[in-house]
């Protein structure tokens, strides 16, 4: 089964998750369907949705994952995130099932984030001994840098409306599919041209946030730490790891 299934409606280009698990050949999947829908004429909108309950729990980061792979992941995932907050097309995330650790920054790159009743927003990196090296910088930019920082520390989870508050989500709907179709009537009422020069604009007034040279150091002085490693395995062993 394919990683992602890509289907096209009115306006929108929709990529949906077939597993929960942001493995590389989702993260090549999804960033094949982007570079399609940019190429596609008529096309607003990306929007990235799932196919189960969970929407997307993060990376596989068992404990005998070779450090270079993990970090090859990251770096793949990385260029994705960075991918999704550059397009010149609007990109939504229809978040409606359980989110965990790179899932979070999965959606937290788009553009706009729709929390349904049963999405649940949680950081997870810390449990297991790692950072959230690459996804802190992504929550940063919605949250800013303390409320990313503190939901690190905590690992603590967000439901929908709690989401929102934070700036994690931008609408929390009892019906996400409904709030798409809000979304795209809104963007119908702008230009291409405008969507793409107002994303280009916010990017000018961000502070920075880290460099991807910097995430990957980071991550590697985890990784390379036994003790850290065994704890991995541990959660692995029993099935609390993607």
């Amino acid at each position: 089964m394919s990683a992602v299934t890509v289907t096209q409606r009115p306006g929108q280009l929709r990529a949906t998750l077939t597993g929960p698990v942001l493995g590389e050949d989702t993260v090549v999947a999804l960033a094949a369907a982007l570079e399609m829908a940019e190429r596609t004429s008529g096309v607003r909108a990306f929007v990235i949705a799932s196919g189960g309950p969970a929407f997307c729990t993060g990376m596989p980061l068992a404990g005998d994952r070779p450090t270079s792979d993990i970090l090859g992941g990251l770096a793949l995932a990385h260029d994705l995130l960075t991918g999704l907050a550059r397009s010149p097309l609007v990109t939504v995330a229809l978040v409606d099932g359980r989110v965990t650790g790179g899932g979070v920054a999965l959606a937290a790159a788009c553009d706009q984030v729709v929390a349904g009743p049963e999405a649940t927003f949680r950081i997870t990196e810390l449990l297991v001994g790692l950072l959230p090296a690459v996804l802190l910088p992504v929550v940063a930019r919605r949250t800013g840098h303390q409320r990313a920082f503190q939901l690190a520390l905590t690992s603590q989870e967000l439901d929908a409306t709690a989401a929102v508050g934070a700036g994690l989500a931008d609408r929390a709907a009892r019906d996400p599919e409904a709030e798409l179709m809000r979304i795209m009537r809104e963007v119908g009422r702008t230009t291409p041209a405008a969507v793409a020069a107002l994303k280009r604009y916010r990017d000018t007034l961000r502070p920075g946030t880290g460099s991807l040279e910097q995430a990957m150091e980071a991550m590697r002085e985890r990784l390379e730490d036994p003790d850290g490693r065994a704890r991995m395995s541990l959660l692995a062993g029993q099935g609390l790891l993607p």
